[in-house]
Order: structure tokens, then C-alpha cells, then sequence
């Protein structure tokens, strides 16, 4: 887990292109939340104005439900694939949208403060998480079961949660967040983001 953190840390403070990295990030958020949306019944159960509204939280999507079951022919015509290929392709055409209102070199340098104010604030949480996890499960073995596998089973699903709440708070900031230039250009202050990376983070764990 550690070695996954620092990882993408180094990659920020090194001050690589993420934009990629950020694209598979937006993605995946959308994409799930959609499964989650039509994983039950037929399309004519859905929920699709939750759906919208939840889509919404991240990017500014561009097209409404009526004109959706439009492009499918009917309600009934909807499936998971369709939506999601109508979503990613209407999310990438926000994100050039912002980039070019922003310009390349400030939509990377925010990619970046995103994504690091990001790891190191979920990263201790989840340290705390785990030392919660670490003090209670000598309780596993008064169940009979292996308070090691237990807390390795229970860490990796913690941290499972803690990377799709990444991606999913990096996807929502990327566009939402207040930008503002200073200067020459070169210093780009997110408004509510730190702009300067923790020294204390990520916190080792042992």
C-alpha cells in the first residue's frame, strides 16, 4: 500500500504529466457510478435522475435524460455501454473544454495540487484507519478466525475504498475547483487545495 502512495506521489513532486493518469481516474468514477445505476432491473426502472444529479457532482454534463433516450431511440433502448459511451464521450469534451479556458500548462499544474492535496490527506486517514483495525482485531480470534488474515483481508479492503475515494474526489476537484493564475503564470493557486505539499505526508507505516 505504501509503496503504491509513494509512488504516485513521487510522480507529482517530479512534476510529470498525469493528465492520463487523471483521464483513467475521471473514468473509472464515472463508469461506477453508472454500474451502480443500472446494475438492477431494466432500464425503464432506473433511477436515472439520481443518476444525473450524481454525475453532475463531478462534471457539468452537457446533454439531459430526455435527449439521452433520444440518441437510444426510446427509454427502453438504454443500456450500461450506451450511457457510459455517451457520458465519457460528453466528459471529454468538458475536460478539453476546461483546459483550453485554462491552458495546458495551468490544467497540468493543477492536475498535480489536486491530486497531491488529495493522496495525503486519504492517505492519513487511512493510517488511522488501519491503527483502529491494528487495536481491535484480537477480537477476530474470540470468532475463531486468524486475526492476521483478517487484518490483511480487512487493510486491502480499506484501502480499495480509499483509492476509489481518490479517484473520485481528484475527478470531482479537476473540474470544480476555483482556479486562480498569480504572477507571470507560473503559479497557480486551487482555491481550498494546499499549495504546497505536506512535509509530514506520506506518514511512514509500519
Amino acid at each position: 500500500q505504501r509503496t503504491v502512495i509513494y509512488g504516485e506521489r513521487r510522480l507529482v513532486l517530479e512534476g510529470a504529466d498525469i493528465k492520463p493518469q487523471v483521464a483513467v481516474f475521471v473514468s473509472d468514477t464515472l463508469s461506477a457510478y453508472i454500474s451502480a445505476a443500472t446494475a438492477d432491473g431494466y432500464a425503464e426502472d432506473w433511477d436515472l435522475d439520481t443518476l444525473f444529479t450524481a454525475l453532475k457532482t463531478i462534471y457539468p454534463i452537457s446533454f439531459t435524460i430526455e435527449e439521452l433516450e433520444a440518441r437510444a431511440g426510446s427509454r427502453i433502448g438504454l443500456d450500461a455501454d450506451f450511457i457510459t459511451a455517451q457520458v465519457l464521450e460528453d466528459c471529454e469534451a468538458a475536460y478539453a473544454q476546461r483546459e483550453e479556458a485554462l491552458g495546458d500548462q495551468v490544467m497540468r499544474e493543477l492536475e498535480r495540487k489536486v491530486l497531491l492535496s488529495v493522496l495525503d490527506r486519504k492517505w492519513r486517514e487511512h493510517l488511522y484507519e488501519m491503527d483502529y483495525l491494528q487495536e481491535g482485531i484480537g477480537l477476530r480470534a474470540m470468532a475463531q478466525r486468524d486475526p492476521l488474515v483478517e487484518y490483511q483481508r480487512e487493510g486491502y479492503e480499506l484501502f480499495s475504498a480509499m483509492m476509489d475515494a481518490i479517484k473520485e474526489e481528484l475527478a470531482s476537484l479537476v473540474f470544480n475547483v476555483e482556479v486562480t493564475i498569480e504572477g507571470d503564470g507560473s503559479q497557480v493557486q486551487a482555491k481550498g487545495i494546499d499549495s504546497k505539499p505536506s512535509q509530514t505526508a506520506p506518514l511512514k507505516y509500519t
